[in-house]
């Protein structure tokens, strides 16, 4: 075989940095689209089978039920957020007879709120400051806002798009990349194979966790009182994807609420079982069951969730898995395949 001339590789990787400079803006979504269509691959072949080997239509039918099954939710959770948000700021002006924040100044404050300042040891001078500070940093967040709305919509018609289209035609996406792959046919199997199933457990121990801490939550909020614990235990489970406070952007509110509520027993026993169970079952629960599924070691795990999230954001908790099973199976083909004379084949993550 003829070895490729230096002018044939230049215009190679100009081509192919090109192509990443047009596909970069859309990153985040094609990357979902990858990571959605290799979970579903499987059960599109069976619907497939199951359709009379029409492939086109399962793929329709599968990118439906990620419509219906995963965007909607969470489309429906932040318009809840947004109308819930505006009705409590009309609230809070009725309760506090004001129209706009320059009121605040001289407002009675209800006795309730009083209290709550007083415990805190704040003026409603500062309390007035912060109001006009946060209704500047809103004003100004305002367009930003809006344009990232816009742009959430046309990622998400990206992704699916792009879910339709590789579950369709998976395959002999794999297949093509495996011909023009510079490692050999049994590596590049070897390889992908890998990825698809750390893509797999990642999605799998992430969606698990959810719906524990959910259910966990839910419980917590029953026994507390805390009204409609069941739509707040969905709530939970819906937020816990959001890196870094997750889960108690409901449980803290709600036990701030049966505190301020003159249930301070009851607050600091949903405080604290919700921040050893909830959150506990994400940092220890999830990294367990990814182990049981990915060739890798425990510690491993629970440091490639943590980096990822410190690097890449939400997206690292997908990441930062897939880099760690990237590097560990190019060490394994290179130990197994190319260093000569290796006496065992022990590779890191098959440590105990």
């Amino acid at each position: 075989m003829a070895r490729p001339s230096r002018s044939f590789v230049a215009l190679l990787l100009l081509s192919t940095g090109l192509l990443l400079y047009v596909a970069f803006p859309f990153r985040t979504p094609l990357f979902l689209a990858v990571v959605i269509a290799a979970v579903l691959s499987d059960a599109t072949g069976r619907l497939t089978a199951a359709l009379g080997g029409r492939r086109t239509i399962a793929s329709a039918l599968m990118t439906l039920a990620v419509l219906l099954l995963i965007v909607a939710p969470f489309g429906a959770l932040v318009t809840f957020v947004t109308r819930e948000s505006v009705v409590g700021l009309a609230y809070l002006r009725e309760t506090l007879g004001v129209s706009s924040v320059s009121e605040l100044r001289g407002a009675i404050l209800p006795e309730p709120l009083q209290r709550i300042l007083d415990v805190l040891h704040l003026s409603q001078e500062q309390v007035f400051d912060a109001a006009s500070k946060l209704v500047e940093i809103v004003q100004g967040a305002a367009p930003e806002i809006v344009a990232s709305g816009s742009r959430a919509v046309l990622a998400t018609v990206i992704m699916l798009i792009a879910v339709h289209f590789l579950l369709r035609d998976g395959e002999r996406v794999a297949e093509w990349a495996s011909r023009v792959s510079p490692l050999e046919a049994r590596q590049t199997q070897e390889l992908t194979a890998e990825m698809r199933r750390v893509t797999r457990a990642t999605v799998i121990g992430i969606l698990a966790t959810a719906v524990f801490q959910g259910v966990c939550a839910g419980a917590g909020y029953l026994f507390a009182g805390i009204p409609h614990a069941a739509f707040f235990g969905l709530l939970t489970a819906m937020v816990s994807f959001v890196p870094g406070v997750g889960t108690s952007l409901v449980w803290g509110p709600a036990a701030v609420s049966l505190w301020v509520g003159g249930h301070p027993g009851r607050a600091l026993a949903l405080a604290l079982y919700c921040f050893v169970v909830v959150v506990g079952a994400e940092q220890v629960g999830k990294p367990l069951l990814m182990r049981g599924q990915v060739q890798m070691h425990t510690g491993l795990i629970f440091l490639s969730l943590l980096g990822g999230l410190a690097m890449f954001g939400l997206l690292g908790i997908l990441l930062g898995p897939l880099i760690v099973a990237f590097f560990l199976a190019m060490v394994r083909i290179y130990e197994r395949d190319f260093r000569a004379g290796s006496g065992t084949n022990v590779a890191p993550d098959r440590a105990a």
